[in-house]
């Protein structure tokens, strides 16, 4: 019998132990995407396939990250009545398997923001995890590394500057850093954090935001990226076909951002410095940057486009609204139509709900609650309308609610309202920095701001009814609210509501 390697076995072992986690919002590969067999439906609100829950000390936005056996996320700090704004987060570490919490640390912050924004609040950047030290960051201005015990090894502060800060940049993880978004300020009035106060300002080089690469380590800035991102963007990192690690990111969006010129760049994920600047008229930049080792792919008015990603040039455009394939919800069934004109949306996507798996760019519609894909080789475009909300108790049959969701009470677990915006209480569709998707194995998980999620067969040949696997939910309708991508591992869905973090698990019957 032939000897098995010692030095293969453990590279199999070392493998196996890595692709358990979920290390950062994109998950292990950057991509949101894992390999691996997740619960294929759930409802929180019924109590099924639920493992544990447990409460958290308020609101938050930032993805569960789970890393050897313990999960790292972050929230405000608790509230003693109905709170509008805060400031200081926490940063908590639970047990995977039991939901113990094991400790918590307070992570200061310069600015005050709205508390649970449907565009972003203090705890919006979810926490990395490298194996060793955990980075958590309050976008409000401070960073703090701690190794797993809760042990604080270092920390770096900044000023924010302006109105909006980030709630699409989500922190990488890449050859021992963790790569972050703000501007290189420190020394700025805590006037600037806000809009009146960073007006007077102008719109300067200084006051740009960057990805900025920092020594998971130590903390020291390794490099900070040539050419600047927008606050609405969210950076991707991937390969090119030769191998050498790239990140996509974009400039523009609402609000008119400083940084120019508007579009996508690609820098090099090593040094951070430019491979190409691509400038876009207008560019959307509230959407995840992705691309592949051929292209970057990206929704503008009302079309897809496509650029060589060797070069950014302009290569392939395809109408998102006209000759679609339909499937939508009439009269008690579905009914497929195809080579349709959808009316016309404000915007082409709900932000950030955009991913690409396999051959298809998936998004969530800005309008008429449709889940959308473009097949890149082809450029067929199919929509499939799904029900907005799931209306679930315990012992009673449930109802699926087609064109308006329940008010949300939007209070965490101490029964405190943790809000000041009235569209926060939105339906999580449209206008929204919504959660992007994951992906495991053959489906996609599709959150939205009232709990629910779309359990999706991305592979399927036809995006009509037989690809929606499920509709699941992560808590009562009108008491769950949501802007966290779910995470996985072993087997298991991590997601945070503003009340509770849960895992899910598949229950023996």
């Amino acid at each position: 019998m032939k000897r098995f390697p010692v030095f293969l076995f453990q590279y199999f072992l070392v493998i196996g132990v890595m692709s358990a986690d979920w290390p950062q919002a994109s998950g292990p590969d950057h991509n949101f995407q894992v390999k691996g067999e997740a619960p294929k439906a759930f409802s929180v609100s019924k109590n099924q396939n639920v493992l544990w829950r447990v409460p958290l000390p308020s609101t938050g936005q930032g993805t569960p990250i789970v890393s050897r056996g313990r999960v790292f996320i972050t929230s405000h700090e608790p509230l003693l009545k109905d709170t509008e704004t805060g400031s200081d987060i926490l940063g908590l570490c639970f047990d995977a398997k039991t939901g113990k919490e094991l400790w918590r640390h307070k992570i200061p912050g310069t600015r005050t923001t709205d508390l649970s924004s449907l565009f972003n609040d203090n705890t919006a950047a979810s926490p990395v995890a490298g194996g060793k030290r955990v980075v958590f960051t309050n976008i409000g201005g401070t960073i703090k590394c701690f190794d797993y015990d809760g042990t604080e090894l270092w920390s770096q502060i900044w000023t924010p500057f302006g109105r909006h800060h980030a709630r699409a940049h989500e922190p990488i993880l890449h050859d021992g850093n963790v790569i972050l978004m703000h501007a290189p300020c420190y020394d700025l009035p805590q006037s600037a954090t806000t809009k009146s106060g960073s007006h007077p300002l102008g719109r300067g080089k200084k006051y740009w935001t960057y990805l900025q690469a920092y020594d998971l380590s130590t903390g020291k800035r390794i490099w900070k990226a040539e050419s600047a991102t927008s606050v609405h963007s969210t950076s991707i990192l991937g390969q090119l076909a030769n191998g050498s690690p790239a990140i996509l990111t974009g400039r523009g969006g609402g609000h008119q951002p400083p940084e120019e010129p508007y579009g996508l760049s690609l820098l090099n994920a090593k040094t951070g410095r430019r491979i190409w600047d691509a400038a876009i008229q207008k560019y959307p930049a509230a959407q995840n940057a992705n691309w592949d080792s051929r292209s970057a792919h990206f929704f503008s008015g009302k079309e897809h486009h496509s650029l060589n990603i060797e070069t950014g040039k302009l290569v392939k455009v395809v109408s998102l609204v006209n000759g679609v394939t339909l499937t939508r919800w009439e009269n008690g069934q579905y009914v497929t139509r195809r080579n349709q004109t959808l009316p016309k949306a404000r915007k082409p996507i709900t932000y950030f709900t955009n991913l690409i798996v396999g051959d298809y760019h998936y998004f969530r519609s800005f309008a008429g609650f449709l889940i959308g894909r473009v097949q890149l080789s082809t450029g067929r475009v199919e929509y499939l309308q799904v029900p907005v909300q799931a209306l679930r108790k315990k012992d009673a049959k449930g109802e699926m609610h087609w064109k308006k969701t329940l008010p949300n009470d939007m209070k965490n677990a101490d029964g405190y309202r943790a809000t000041q915006d009235k569209r926060n209480a939105g339906n999580g569709w449209g206008h929204v920095s919504a959660a992007s998707p994951i992906v495991v194995g053959n489906r996609m998980y599709i959150p939205t701001m009232v709990g629910t999620v779309y359990v999706i067969n991305w592979r399927s040949k036809v995006l009509d009814q037989s690809a929606l696997v499920s509709v699941s939910d992560l808590g009562l309708a009108g008491k769950t609210w949501t802007l966290s991508s779910l995470s996985y591992s072993e087997s298991r869905l991590y997601a945070r509501t503003l009340k509770e973090l849960l895992c899910i698990e598949e229950q023996k019957q």
